[in-house]
């Protein structure tokens, strides 16, 4: 097996396994069920991983990078001009990148959180910290308003930011439009920038014409 090979068996063990803790949580998950959603052998899954922690180091360690990249994204210069003129096609395009559906990476975000897992905390903890430094660090180009505890403001829109990822499947049924993709995403994200608006020193929320429009969703067809 070429060394070209041998990585992509790797990637697609740790997927797998992604998928599967994601599904039915990691207690239930066993390395050989892994080892089949891999379509490899479980001598492979342990030659690569060596055991069960291995392995879910391997995923979290994933997920945290996922994490780091939209961070990274949400955080580039042009993207932040577009949001502050009310623009959303780049912020748009940099979720329907980083968040391509049926991705496993949300529910097992949420099942980590949900069961208090304590690398829940460890991987929260860090993503604050992070963006504490950004909101500190916009407030400083004039690009936002951190307010007096950007602690606490840091972690209230982490707070609706996750709870978005977290709940998208259930706000799918209530509101009758996908939150993450398409046009429901330029919806939601047209009304979080009016939610928004007090923390965005340059954007004025009475400038509808800078936000999408309003669609009529499913749920308010007459």
């Amino acid at each position: 097996m070429s060394s070209v090979d041998d990585r992509t068996a790797r990637a697609r063990v740790r997927d797998a396994a992604l998928e599967l803790f994601a599904e039915q949580g990691e207690d239930a998950v066993t390395m050989r069920q892994i080892a089949e959603r891999a379509d490899v052998s479980a001598a492979l899954v342990v030659h690569h991983f060596g055991s069960r922690a291995g392995l879910r180091e391997a995923v979290v360690e994933h997920v945290r990078a996922w994490m780091d990249d939209l961070f990274d994204l949400s955080t580039d210069a042009a993207v932040v001009e577009d949001v502050q003129a009310g623009e959303w096609s780049s912020i748009g395009g940099m979720l329907q990148q980083a968040l391509p559906e049926n991705s496993p990476v949300i529910p097992y975000l949420r099942r980590l959180v949900m069961t208090g897992d304590p690398m829940a905390t460890e991987l929260l903890t860090d993503w604050h910290q992070h963006t504490v430094e950004t909101f500190r660090a916009w407030d400083a180009a004039g690009r936002l308003l951190a307010g007096p505890d950007p602690e606490t403001r840091a972690a209230m829109a982490m707070t609706a930011d996750l709870g978005t990822l977290f709940l998208a499947d259930h706000w799918r049924q209530v509101l009758g439009y996908d939150p993450l993709h398409g046009e429901g995403l330029a919806r939601w994200a047209a009304e979080a920038m009016r939610f928004y608006g007090a923390i965005l020193p340059s954007f004025d929320i009475s400038q509808e014409s800078a936000i999408a429009p309003r669609p009529t969703s499913p749920k308010e067809t007459p």
